[in-house]
């Protein structure tokens, strides 16, 4: 048994059913999205949002605000969306969230 700490995780995709010419996102675990990104391809989703080791640090300087303790990428492909248990788990806490804002405002 590892005692080692579950990060959070920050999973990015693309918002294309194609994957093509379109926003991606990264959205925390608790279905806050920390950022977009217009991506051409998906291909380029990793690098744009900063999954990628050494891209973008100006995007992990939002996700550490938000995770502080630190936290893991996930980039997850078109292909795989609708089967991803946890970034299923991510849009159904977001709809929560749109919810509750929609109540406060």
């Amino acid at each position: 048994m590892s005692n080692k700490k579950q990060l959070p995780k920050i999973y990015c995709f693309s918002n294309r059913k194609d994957g093509g010419d379109g926003i991606a996102y990264a959205m925390a675990e608790d279905g806050h999205i920390l950022g977009s990104h217009w991506c051409s391809d998906e291909s380029y989703v990793s690098h744009d949002l900063g999954v990628t080791e050494g891209s973008r640090p100006d995007r992990h300087e939002i996700y550490k605000k938000h995770y502080p303790d630190g936290y893991e990428m996930k980039f997850v492909c078109v292909a795989d969306v609708k089967a991803h248990k946890g970034l299923q788990k991510a849009f159904k806490l977001n709809e929560k969230l749109a919810e509750k804002g929609e109540e406060e405002a």
